[in-house]
């Protein structure tokens, strides 16, 4: 055995090799394989795990009086090789931090134990001389390090007498997975706060015991766990129509403030050179709004349509501030989908690549007849054959966002995508069909016989 490995010694190394630091800066040698020598996995759970992590144990016998340093291990995630990852100076302990960004940057953040294989390397010394060693393939199974997050969250304070069985005041992050959108909001209307609002935040999972309560902590804008602190404290403030209350769970941290949020909110950016203001409609008191424009270039949000005041600027991955930034950025010249969540302060938008005509005016509810996007008009337009019957207008092929009457069959002039009703046609033949659409209570179509 010694034998061997001399050989293959001899074969992977120089004289002068240095040491596997000053390695890295020549191209790697081609690794070598031992005879029995190979590597297991041990699964972990990062949340009870200490800052260096045992996950990768080498198993065979060695020739005498040699050591292995630095293992290190290339991960196939999804069917593609990602970078390296090497242990620290301690030979085969890894740092949590690069096991937490392997899986996170890969599954997200819900605290699932993850399989991924691993290609396990490792330098071998023997008699002054070194190697690159091939240890195989072993599946790292690994848990990501995250707190708990709940499904839903309440405000217990003076809003409700400190009841803690009380759930009239729910915090929400609209019913998404908590470990895509950690961001719990709601919004209270002012007449409801007389005084200051003091506040704890119990869980939905303990909702009638203080002891897992979120409260006040030392950090300004953070919180603290099981009912460690004291109150948290919003001050009433004068000539506001509601309190946001927004608590983001994975990096926790809150904030609470007066708001004036109204029926409309806007985007304005590059399409327009900066002097158009597209209204998104909504509600006050959700803090939910939407439109449909085109975008070309970069963008911002405002509340009000002639001024600048409090404008909405990014934040990074669809999220806003008001505390001054850049602009959102291009998301490539078309028409959008543009939602806005003030509340949670994100938004996101979706590229209407069509919108068609579906119903038995072509077809049978089964043939899609594509139309044109018109920027002269700020219509999208269509031209052609249709027969007497029903129809629907739907986006990007699917029946997930669809236009029909809002109330009625007839309602060419007041479209709704909220469940709206088949419209009619009633005669066939050759039609002009421009349909408009901005946002709920401005959408119409206009059908012109040719």
């Amino acid at each position: 055995m010694s034998i061997a490995i001399t050989g293959l010694l001899m074969a992977a190394c120089s004289d002068d090799f240095k040491d596997w630091k000053a390695q890295q800066t020549y191209d790697q040698e081609e690794a070598i394989t031992i005879p029995g020598f190979s590597a297991s996995a041990t699964a972990v759970d990062l949340n009870t795990s200490e800052n260096l992590v045992k996950i990768i144990t080498l198993n065979g016998t060695l020739p005498e009086g040699s050591t292995i340093e630095h293992v290190r291990f290339v991960p196939t995630i999804k069917g593609e090789e990602g970078d390296e990852i090497k242990a620290t100076d301690n030979v085969d302990l890894f740092a949590k931090s690069d096991l937490q960004k392997m899986v996170t940057d890969a599954y997200g953040m819900r605290p699932v134990a993850r399989e991924i294989e691993a290609h396990v390397y490792a330098d071998m010394m023997i008699d002054g001389q070194g190697a690159y060693v091939d240890a195989g393939t072993c599946t790292l199974t690994i848990t990501p390090e995250v707190p708990f997050i709940d499904e839903a969250y309440y405000v217990i304070g003076t809003l409700n007498g400190w009841d803690i069985n009380n759930t009239d005041y729910e915090l929400s992050n609209g019913g998404e997975d908590p470990y895509d959108n950690s961001i719990f909001t709601i919004l209270i209307p002012a007449e409801k706060v007389t005084e200051d609002i003091n506040f704890k935040v119990a869980p939905k999972s303990s909702i009638g015991t203080w002891d897992e309560c979120l409260t006040a902590s030392d950090e300004e804008g953070k919180f603290a766990l099981h009912n460690a602190g004291g109150n948290l404290v919003i001050p009433k403030e004068d000539n506001v129509k509601y309190y946001l209350i927004s608590f983001d769970m994975m990096n926790q941290t809150w904030s609470g403030k007066g708001v004036n949020f109204g029926e409309y909110f806007y985007q304005i950016g590059n399409d327009s050179e900066w002097k158009t203001s597209n209204a998104l409609h909504g509600s006050p008191s959700t803090g939910k709004y939407q439109g449909y424009y085109l975008l070309d270039g970069e963008f911002k949000f405002k509340p009000n349509a002639d001024n600048w005041d409090n404008d909405l600027e990014y934040a990074g991955e669809n999220k806003l501030t008001e505390d001054g930034g850049p602009n959102c950025p291009d998301p490539g010249a078309g028409f959008y989908q543009i939602d806005l969540d003030v509340a949670a302060m994100t938004y996101k938008v979706t590229k209407v690549e069509n919108i068609s005509i579906i119903g038995t005016v072509k077809g049978n509810w089964d043939t899609d007849v594509d139309m044109t996007y018109n920027k002269e008009t700020g219509a999208w337009e269509v031209t052609e054959d249709l027969n007497a019957g029903e129809m629907k207008f739907r986006m990007n092929h699917d029946w997930s966002v669809s236009w029909g009457g809002n109330g009625n069959s007839k309602a060419y002039t007041d479209l709704t995508q909220n469940d709206g009703k088949n419209l009619e046609l009633a005669e066939s033949g050759k039609y002009k069909v421009q349909l408009f659409i901005q946002y709920e209570g401005k959408n119409k179509v206009v059908i012109t016989k040719q």
